[in-house]
């Protein structure tokens, strides 16, 4: 006998019907009551429930019919009016105002009501963060005022929070920080305020600024009487490595992060790396290759024994120990023993398969893989390996092994896709012999048939073959075998502001108008720019949020108040659904080539003849920024460079020292007083 008592409940603010009984799995009861329609289940009262019908009593009865030994209760409920106390709860309800005034936003908490959900969304001027449980509406006057009034005339009360902005005043260091700065010497104070003033410009968070600048102090306070900024980086390594042993882990971090930022970008050192654990090792297991695609790989293969090192080795994934004591007869081998991936049936067929032939082809004695009679040793069988690999230039293997390698690291995608693609063509040059069989002077003479390249693709091939080398295959190269290029100082080519405004007014399609404004006005790199979307231009700030740009950095950069109205053009008559611009595809950003082919055709109609391409745009930013006088520091910052020495390139173009001086040439005919006769004409 089961028995199934049914009541009236009040859940979240409507009235259910509540379905109570003992749990039993696979029970009749149970089974009925999950099929029952608009059934869902209550959390907090442990029971199932319905909507609310008059007649549900029948309803109940009618459905259970047909579930034998069955005793409903339908438990009597005090007569009370449902909405009056659901009013007088609603009455209780407290919003929590909370205004932010360095952000100017203004957050709107409240316990769980849908009719004061339904006023506060029929405003329609804020909207609701479903992570933080809250809403969120701009922080100004009007809103607060007539937010405010809505709610308390709709009979709640409210409760207003003011974070206020940081102040000098509001926000003091702590007692024993003021003394280290008091005591700290003019030269120390004067590299302090440098610090600080340069962190302001970083636009960091305050707790940032706060913490950088206690541990900087710190290090100023320890490193008093020397010459902080001719410090060497063995003298840096090695206070920071005393201080391992007394701060705790983020302690340590925080101070590391404070002298680095001093040195780099302050100083503007180079970038200085601090190991003070042990270094990741480089995974080198095998990888695995799925059956189908192992198939294809075998095709050219025509010994089993070789086809059987392969499978056990990539799609197995055994040891090379293993491998070496498995009997010669193991055709139940992935019954008893081991399990293949998946279970793959039609692989352990192959398998088994692959077994009968070695057996009449080799007839092994005791090990399924002998040399000489004897199983082989693990030094052998993976020459055995790299051998098969190579004889038959099994191009895939290497590809995947490498491609499984380099998913381990932190490199960039298009980092990873480099060094693969440079090292797979070097290894096809040499009919893929395993790396450790490749010696050092054909790497060197590799490289040098490759002399005539880019210095930077020279670089991209040293890294890559480093990277391989010497972390994946533990192999050692000296660098008289991998000598870098010297690389040469190249002043960036850039537009005049005649030359951009030229290709302006030739430019008629508003796309491609914009997308060439937007290049100059905000200094943005090409890929940015594709992965540009809408809601990253804030027309109030003249400001554009550049998210995950090189070096896995966010960064705001310019945008210019001139073109609001292009913008607002453009939306209208584009409509992109995703990103700011999209191509043929809607939703898809717009490709490379595309931008190019748009530059270079309103620089051909402007009449600039010679080679242009985009990132001159970004060239043409940063170089009128200095002509106008700007701080290179702004500019760094805008431009997302991590080191200044990389902004100050566009110094060398913008030298007003350089304007003033005269050729000695226009002396000599200034003194000549129109002495020279030649067939040019004076300016």
């Amino acid at each position: 006998m089961s028995t199934l008592k049914v009541r009236e409940i009040d859940h979240r603010g409507e009235r259910k019907v509540a379905l109570f009984y003992d749990y039993i799995v696979n029970s009749a009861l149970d089974n009925h009551t999950r099929a029952l329609p608009n059934r869902a289940f209550s959390s907090t009262n442990k029971c199932w429930y319905i909507p609310f019908r008059d007649d549900y009593r029948d309803y109940l009865e009618q459905y259970y019919a047909t579930c034998e030994g069955l005793e409903i209760n339908f438990e009597q409920v005090k007569a009370e009016n449902p909405n009056s106390e659901r009013e007088s709860k609603e009455a209780e309800i407290t919003v929590l105002i909370r205004i932010d005034k360095v952000k100017k936003k203004m957050y709107v908490e409240h316990p769980y009501s849908p009719h004061l959900h339904e006023i506060i969304n029929a405003t329609r001027k804020g909207f609701w963060l479903k992570k933080q449980h809250c809403w969120v509406f701009p922080g100004n006057n009007e809103n607060y005022t007539g937010l405010s009034q809505l709610i308390i005339k709709s009979g709640y009360k409210i409760r207003k929070i003011i974070l206020e902005a940081p102040t000098e005043t509001s926000v003091k260091q702590p007692e024993h920080i003021n003394k280290q700065v008091m005591s700290l010497g003019s030269q120390e104070k004067t590299l302090l305020e440098t610090y600080s003033h340069t962190i302001l410009l970083k636009r960091l968070s305050p707790s940032t600024c706060k913490i950088y600048e206690h541990f900087f102090t710190v290090f100023l306070m320890d490193q008093r009487g020397k010459e902080i900024e001719h410090l060497t980086y063995h003298e840096i390594y090695n206070y920071i490595k005393a201080k391992s042993r007394e701060l705790e882990f983020t302690q340590l971090n925080q101070t590391i992060a404070a002298i680095k930022f001093f040195y780099e970008r302050v100083m503007d050192r180079e970038r200085m790396f601090f190991y003070l654990q042990d270094e990741k090792i480089i995974k080198r297991g095998s990888v695995f290759i799925g059956f189908d695609e192992l198939m294809d790989v075998c095709k050219k293969i025509s010994s089993p024994v070789d086809k059987m090192l392969l499978f056990l080795y990539f799609h197995v994934r055994l040891e090379h120990d293993e491998i070496c004591l498995i009997p010669a007869n193991s055709r139940e081998m992935f019954s008893d023993r081991y399990r293949l991936a998946g279970n793959n049936q039609e692989a352990i067929e192959y398998f088994q398969a692959l077994i009968d032939e070695i057996q009449q082809t080799h007839q092994p004695g005791q090990y399924l893989f002998e040399n000489k009679g004897e199983a082989y040793q693990v030094h052998d069988l993976q020459q055995k390996v790299y051998d098969i690999i190579h004889r038959y230039r099994l191009k895939a293997i290497y590809s995947a092994q490498y491609q499984y390698i380099l998913d381990a690291t932190t490199f960039s995608p298009k980092t990873k896709q480099m060094y693969l693609g440079a090292f797979m063509k070097f290894l096809e040059y040499h009919h893929f012999r395993h790396p450790t069989h490749i010696r050092n002077e054909e790497i060197r003479d590799y490289l040098v048939l490759h002399h005539e390249k880019s210095p930077s693709h020279q670089d991209n091939m040293v890294n890559a073959f480093k990277f391989f080398f010497e972390q994946v295959h533990k192999s050692e190269i000296s660098d008289k075998y991998m000598i870098r290029p010297r690389k040469g100082f190249f002043l960036p080519d850039y537009f005049t502001r005649d030359e951009i405004n030229g290709m302006m007014s030739v430019t008629h399609n508003i796309k491609h108008r914009f997308m060439i404004s937007l290049f100059y006005c905000s200094g943005i790199r090409r890929e940015e720019l594709r992965q540009l979307k809408i809601g990253d231009v804030d027309i109030k700030s003249n400001h554009i949020f550049i998210r995950a740009a090189k070096g896995n950095k966010d960064r705001y950069t310019l945008f210019s108040r001139h073109l609001h109205g292009m913008l607002k053009e453009y939306l209208e008559k584009e409509k992109p659904v995703h990103y700011l611009f999209e191509g043929a595809k809607s939703g898809e950003p717009y490709s490379s080539t595309s931008m190019s082919s748009t530059l270079k055709r309103a620089a051909l109609a402007a009449g600039i003849r010679r080679r242009v391409h985009l990132h001159m745009l970004r060239h043409s930013f940063a170089t009128h920024l200095l002509e106008d006088g700007w701080d290179i520091r702004y500019i760094q910052e805008l431009m997302g460079h991590r080191n200044i020495k990389t902004t100050s390139r566009y110094t060398h173009v913008v030298n007003d020292a350089l304007n003033s001086v005269k050729s000695p040439f226009d002396k000599m005919i200034e003194q000549s007083r129109g002495g020279f006769t030649g067939n040019g004409s004076s300016p």
